[in-house]
């Protein structure tokens, strides 16, 4: 009797353990598909160099991989904007993935896009590049520069701040393999062996990190990537469990590589899996100082 009374204690607290754990799980599930994915945070970062005298204090707002359509839509965009116009950056940089691939655009959608990006402080530089996602879609290139942004895909651009002195920034499209960019890559770096005068600051715009090592960390001061999601479900001192490809190597918040500063974004939508978890959407803030 007293071994029967034994066996059903034990039988409820192993029910009641199981359900716990079921109760745990769909918590933790829901939480991440629905909640995680929202709010926006500001990643600050401080970046010294002696040559920033005539620009102290610059700051530059870099974000990344939206995939509108996933588990972002207008009011979180909306919210995106009115954060960046808030920080107010001197330059603003986005590295790719506007739309998710697995989004339908029509007309109403690209309108929509386009209207709330239009609202982004008109004093402010916008510089973009296409991501993997955005290759898909004709209309990226509409949108982006209908919202004042201009393109660095596999090119170059220089942003005079006084007679002398100039940014040089230059970028790097979505790609799906490493054979094509140094051919991509040709007419920029002509340009830069060619120079008489280095750039004060020099930024490099791309998309997919591991690709860091195709470029002249030498030559920039600054890149920039996305695309990792920052692996999107994070483990508690372990970091990102799923990293998509071309962002297997490089995709820790900051390396140093060669003279570069180099900085992956964790984003700010889902792709593939609309989950986050302990790794709330970002983008990042960057101020330029002497000293």
């Amino acid at each position: 009797m007293e071994e029967r009374k034994k066996r059903k204690k034990w039988k409820y607290i192993l029910i009641f353990f199981l359900a716990f754990i079921l109760f745990l799980f769909v918590g933790i599930l829901l939480y991440s598909r629905f909640i995680a994915v929202k709010g926006l945070h500001v990643k600050e970062y401080r970046i010294v160099n002696e040559n920033l005298s005539e620009i102290h204090g610059y700051k530059i707002a870099h974000f990344s991989d939206i995939h509108f359509g996933k588990t972002t839509n207008s009011h979180d965009l909306k919210n995106i904007v009115a954060k960046i116009n808030l920080a107010k950056p001197d330059i603003l940089i986005f590295s790719g993935d506007l739309i998710d691939k697995d989004t339908t655009i029509t007309e109403k959608t690209k309108e929509e896009i386009e209207s709330i990006l239009k609202t982004l402080d008109k004093k402010i530089l916008k510089y973009c590049i296409k991501g993997e996602d955005d290759l898909k879609f004709a209309s990226y290139d509409f949108i982006m520069e209908n919202a004042g942004f201009i393109s660095l895909d596999d090119t170059y651009k220089t942003l005079y701040v006084n007679n002398e002195d100039y940014f040089f920034l230059a970028g790097l499209k979505s790609t799906k393999d490493s054979s094509s960019i140094e051919e991509r890559l040709e007419e920029t770096n002509q340009w830069i062996t060619s120079l008489e005068k280095k750039p004060m600051y020099s930024i490099f715009v791309m998309h997919e990190p591991d690709f860091v090592e195709m470029i002249d960390t030498d030559f920039y001061d600054l890149v920039l990537a996305g695309h990792s999601h920052g692996g999107q479900v994070k483990i508690p001192f372990m970091g990102g469990i799923v990293y998509p490809k071309y962002a297997k190597k490089y995709h820790q918040d900051y390396s140093k590589i060669g003279n570069s500063d180099f900085y992956v974004t964790s984003g700010i939508g889902t792709t593939t899996y609309g989950f986050r978890l302990f790794n709330p959407p970002s983008f990042n803030l960057y101020r330029l100082v002497s000293y």
